[in-house]
């Protein structure tokens, strides 16, 4: 399908290995890439992980704190975090309700499994 609409898109609300408490996932999937559309509510912080796929984070409401690699910034909206492959990286949402759009490269396996979870004809 080439064209989606975000409010047609399911969304991930329930907490899991994937998705901390606080936050919500809606996810379109391509060939090689998926994007992630994540929602996060005040005051969450995500525990330190790491995964294979590259990451680029895209702020488009309020401000979080990114901690890459060590390297801690808080970014708001128009700025971009990018984690590499292997990295380990950690969020914060600060005090504020967050929107942001994760681009993942190659396909995360663990997201991909959850949607297969909650759209059953994926």
């Amino acid at each position: 399908m080439p064209f989606y609409t975000w409010r047609e898109i399911v969304k991930d609300l329930n907490p899991n290995p994937t998705l901390p408490a606080g936050m919500s996932r809606q996810s379109i999937v391509g060939e090689n890439a998926m994007l992630c559309m994540h929602e996060a509510f005040p005051n969450l912080k995500c525990q330190p992980h790491m995964h294979p796929a590259e990451q680029f984070s895209i702020m488009l409401k309020g401000k979080m704190r990114f901690v890459i690699g060590g390297e801690a910034r808080v970014l708001e909206p128009g700025e971009v975090a990018h984690i590499p492959g292997g990295v380990e990286h950690s969020i914060e949402s600060l005090d504020e309700y967050v929107l942001v759009l994760d681009v993942f490269a190659p396909h995360r396996p663990d997201i991909l499994a959850r949607l297969k979870e909650i759209v059953p004809n994926l």
